[in-house]
C-alpha cells in the first residue's frame, strides 16, 4: 500500500498523473418508429445544432430531404409507389434513410422496405372545432378524406409532393373518426378526435 502511494506521488511530481476520464461524445441517433403502407416516421436524437438533414432515399431535393432541428425528434415521409410493368402492380422497394451532418457526411443510416403504398392522414392541430390534417397520397390519385360527421372532401394528391393540408370545422361537439381512401377503395380510419 505504501509503495503504490509513493509511486502515485512520484507520478504526480513528474507530471505523469493518471489521465482524466472523458466520457465519449454523444452521437446523433436515427431510428425507424413507424413503417406502414408507404408512410414512415423516424426519430432523430442527440443532434447538437442546425445543419443536419435527413435524406429519404427516394428523390432528390427539395422533397427527398428534411432539415433536422435539435428541438424536434420525429420526422415523417410518404414514399410513392414503384409500379412495375404494364400491370401497374406495386413493386416492393428498399430505401435507405440517411442522417447527414452539417458537412453533408452520412453519420447514421436505416433501411426500410416499402411493399405497397396507399395513403396516410395525420392530425396537425385541433383548435376549438377546427381540425387541420396533413394527408399523404400517391401522385395524381383522387382521394376522399371523411371527417366522421357525414361530410368528406375530395381532392387529387399534388403531383409534386403527394402531401398537403386540409381544414374542417365541426358544427357540434363529439367524437369523430377521420379516414382517407382512394376513389373506389375501402376507407382507412387513421385517427379519432374529440371535439369540445
Amino acid at each position: 500500500m505504501r509503495i503504490s502511494r509513493l509511486l502515485l506521488l512520484l507520478l504526480l511530481l513528474t507530471g505523469c498523473a493518471a489521465p482524466e476520464i472523458v466520457p465519449p461524445p454523444i452521437e446523433p441517433h436515427l431510428e425507424i418508429v413507424v413503417e406502414e403502407q408507404g408512410w414512415v416516421q423516424v426519430r432523430v436524437t442527440d443532434v447538437p445544432c442546425l445543419g443536419y438533414t435527413l435524406h429519404w432515399g427516394d428523390t432528390t431535393a427539395p422533397y427527398g430531404t428534411s432539415d433536422v432541428v435539435p428541438s424536434a425528434e420525429l420526422y415523417e415521409h410518404f414514399y410513392q409507389a414503384m409500379e412495375g410493368g404494364s400491370s401497374g402492380e406495386q413493386v416492393p422497394t428498399q430505401y435507405t434513410i440517411t442522417l447527414a451532418d452539417e458537412q453533408g457526411q452520412a453519420i447514421a443510416k436505416e433501411s426500410v422496405w416499402v411493399h405497397s403504398v396507399f395513403c396516410h392522414l395525420g392530425l396537425v392541430s385541433l383548435v376549438g372545432r377546427v381540425a387541420t390534417v396533413r394527408y399523404w397520397g400517391r401522385f395524381g390519385i383522387d382521394y376522399f378524406v371523411s371527417w366522421g360527421d357525414q361530410t368528406a372532401d375530395h381532392f387529387m394528391a399534388d403531383t409534386e409532393t403527394g402531401t398537403g393540408l386540409l381544414k374542417h370545422t365541426y358544427v357540434a361537439a363529439g367524437t369523430y373518426s377521420l379516414g382517407m381512401q382512394e376513389i373506389l377503395a375501402p376507407p382507412w380510419v387513421f385517427l379519432t378526435i374529440v371535439v369540445e
